[in-house]
């Protein structure tokens, strides 16, 4: 009798030892998940920071931006209206 109390706390044991076994997988997994995750937020909180400085960025060169808008049309018209003037003045000199 005492061989079969033996055996059966045995096994009892063995399952036990394989319900640790499959929690500790378990605890590796979301360790690891939870690894990959503060990774992830980690390179968010970065591009979040990079997005930031790009658009102060934007910001401070649209002002150049207009300003070569309005000189480029200017030019643009310049030319135009000297061409014309110069083709008027051709024809009819």
């Amino acid at each position: 009798m005492d061989t079969a109390r033996y055996d059966r706390l045995e096994k009892k044991i063995d399952k036990l030892t394989d319900a640790v076994t499959a929690i500790a997988r378990v605890e590796e997994k979301i360790f690891a998940s939870n690894m990959r995750l503060d990774r992830a937020e980690y390179r968010l909180d970065k591009q979040e920071e990079d997005l930031d400085t790009i658009s102060k960025v934007a910001r401070s060169n649209s002002g150049s931006v207009a300003f070569a808008d309005k000189l480029f049309w200017l030019v643009t018209g310049a030319a135009v209206s000297l061409g014309v003037w110069l083709a008027k003045a051709g024809v009819s000199g």
